[in-house]
């Protein structure tokens, strides 16, 4: 690969880290800060024990804020893919397991902040490019290693 695509490649991976991270951080920030408003949302997904709500409800806005924060640095870049990854992957068949079982619920993904609406398949398509997003950064760990 020439320099120029070399150097392409690079600020589109950049970019790329931006957004994610970006995602993450609008995700975490509002759920980080009024934990119990999103402990209230979780319940309605039907999956999660309620000894564990708490627990998903503080633990989640950690890891999303955690992989966002790895993704913008150096040395916990790698780690930061993988969790950004995993918690796509699990967000997304979260959404896809409201929608298939027909359940009416405000996902909670962005806290408060934006206005409470049922998920619908958009919000299944919005997370399916932030997995494929993910993916990419992942497929580029692969591709730089190869080197």
């Amino acid at each position: 690969m020439s320099d120029r695509a070399t150097q392409w490649r690079r600020g589109g991976i950049w970019v790329l880290r931006l957004v994610v991270a970006g995602v993450l951080l609008a995700a975490a920030a509002p759920k980080l800060a009024d934990p119990a408003a999103f402990a209230a949302k979780l319940p309605n997904y039907r999956l999660f024990p309620d000894v564990l709500v708490n627990v998903v409800a503080t633990t989640a806005p950690m890891l999303e804020l955690l992989a966002a924060l790895a993704l913008l640095s150096g040395r916990l870049y790698r780690g930061g893919v993988w969790l950004s990854v995993g918690l796509m992957a699990t967000f997304t068949a979260l959404i896809g397991s409201a929608l298939a079982r027909g359940i009416d619920l405000d996902c909670g993904c962005f806290g408060s902040a934006v206005q409470a609406e049922p998920v619908g398949a958009l919000d299944l398509v919005r997370n399916i490019v932030l997995l494929g997003l993910t993916v990419v950064l992942a497929l580029d760990l692969g591709r730089e290693r190869a080197r």
